[in-house]
């Protein structure tokens, strides 16, 4: 079982599992020192489920509470409830203590509830250090700035339950088929779990319980795919305050018309470092981290950046302004960071920045924020020459010349790929991939749209087939077969979507 939790949670989850086993396996004499761990994560992520694993595997006895169940409990005398449950648990050991949301009862920027909790939980925790107790004490929160600094100092271990990579959301959604209560022998569990994206530990088994009753409602005996792929949309999925490495919606270099040289130049660097990874060991050489896309809006940037991650099956973390923009002091840099963590454990990883100007411009130009950011990136970056895993980073910009010169030296973002209005015959192939996607009369003639359309972005041609479509739908059915685009249609589109580069 631990070695199933390290494989969910990794280093920190190993570690949890490690403490119990010093506080309810070793001697005497090896035990470990410390009684009180303090367990945060975002919610859902499995604080608790992962407690209930190894607690059941050490056979303990669980003494679980929350600030509403000692407020019912005691009429709102906690610390009277607080020191009756450490008393309960010392006398039924081995046993486990969980304080869950710990941060209601010892909130940091509000009165405590009550003012004589922060004195039992000092001596309950003495007492579990000076004597040989078989207890834990875990306190459970989902931000830990948000516990009282003098509560949050007693807990001798602070471990921090991450998000889930897409691999580790893998073994959990086979840990919970291969536990359930109705056959999922013939479950695809990879397949299911790609389509996961974003999912924690609670949208995994609330998944997994709306596929058992639909199966039980169809009077099923085997849970299918189909019953997974159902209910997918009533899955209620938290918001994540932060990044999340996820697959994006597949592109391919064929689904993008035109941007040959654009191609063949991150093909070379930023899908070839996956896909040859041990031809660059045996040479030697180490390819460049850094890819900036440059050049006019609507041309292509962000589609050829999501194609980089379809083609090397790289995790994908799209990084804007507001992710990284923080209204309290520090917290700025300390997002920045999390996201260069973030794509370390999800590796191999893309990291895009997209309009880079906006948060890296040039040092005489930014503000203090900017200034700091700038710093940290340029840690960031050059410690990813220190890791193993791949992790590249692609950056787009509209304004090249605005960009700070240390984020552009060698080592660091220093290929740059220029992404240009498209010429005609790049045009024509736009308009082609596009009419995959539309109903377009036979009439109509994708070489000549592309002649008339001058000065238009990739953008600007899905707008005008868009504009068309919409105008097709005005017109009175021809047929059965429902609306067709027709040459008109799109040479009176152009007419409304006027070209972004004249």
């Amino acid at each position: 079982m631990s070695k199933y939790i390290s494989k969910c949670y990794g280093d920190q989850g190993e570690r949890l599992a490690q403490l119990f086993h010093l506080t309810f396996e070793t001697d005497q004499d090896r035990k470990y020192s410390g009684n009180a761990i303090l367990l945060f994560g975002e919610a859902g992520v499995g604080k608790s489920k992962i407690v209930d694993i190894l607690a059941n595997e050490y056979d303990l006895k669980i003494w679980r509470t929350t600030l509403g169940e000692l407020t019912a409990e005691y009429d709102g005398r906690l610390a009277l409830g607080l020191e009756r449950l450490g008393w309960k648990a010392l006398q039924s050991e081995p046993s486990l203590v969980i304080l869950e949301d710990i941060d209601l009862l010892f909130p940091r920027y509000a009165d405590a509830q009550d003012n004589g909790l922060l004195p039992i939980l000092e001596q309950l925790i003495r007492q579990l250090e000076l004597e040989d107790h078989r207890t834990l004490l875990i306190g459970t929160s989902r931000q830990q700035r948000n516990i009282d600094q003098s509560a949050k100092c007693l807990f001798q271990d602070v471990i921090k339950l991450d998000i889930p990579t897409p691999n580790e959301r893998l073994v959990m959604m086979d840990y919970m088929v291969r536990r359930s209560i109705m056959n999922m022998e013939h479950v695809d569990v990879p397949e299911l779990a790609s389509h996961a994206h974003a999912f924690v530990a609670s949208n995994l088994a609330q998944w997994c319980r709306l596929a058992e009753e639909m199966a039980i409602q169809e009077s099923s005996i085997k849970v299918t795919n189909c019953h997974f792929e159902s209910t997918l949309s009533r899955v209620n999925l938290l918001q994540y305050q932060g990044t999340m490495a996820e697959k994006p919606d597949p592109v391919k270099w064929s689904d993008i018309g035109g941007l040959q040289d654009a191609k063949n130049s991150l093909e070379e660097s930023a899908v070839w470092i996956y896909k040859h990874a041990d031809a660059y060991r045996r040479l030697g050489i180490r390819p460049s981290k850094g890819i900036l896309l440059h050049g006019p809006p609507g041309t292509g940037k962000t589609l050829l950046a999501k194609a980089v991650a379809t083609e090397s099956s790289a995790n994908f973390l799209p990084i804007s302004v507001p992710d990284l923009i923080k209204a309290e002091v520090g917290e700025s840099e300390k997002a920045l960071a999390n996201i260069f963590q973030t794509a370390i454990r999800c590796s191999p990883s893309v990291i895009f920045l997209d309009e880079l100007e906006a948060i890296f411009s040039s040092r005489e130009t930014s503000g203090d924020v900017g200034r700091k950011l700038i710093s940290q990136f340029l840690v960031e970056m050059d410690h990813l020459d220190k890791v193993e895993q791949h992790v590249i980073l692609l950056g787009a910009t509209n304004h090249l010349d605005t960009i700070d010169s240390s984020i552009l030296c060698p080592g660091r973002l220093d290929r740059l790929v220029y992404i240009g209005p498209p010429t005609i015959d790049e045009r024509f192939s736009i308009l082609q991939v596009l009419a995959k996607k539309t109903r377009l009369d036979s009439s109509v003639d994708l070489e000549l749209v592309a002649t008339k359309s001058e000065g238009y972005t990739g953008a600007d041609l899905k707008a005008v087939i868009r504009k068309a479509g919409l105008l097709a739908l005005k017109r009175p059915q021809k047929d059965a077969l429902g609306h067709f685009i027709e040459q008109h249609d799109i040479d009176l589109a152009l007419a409304h979507v006027s070209p972004s580069l004249v």
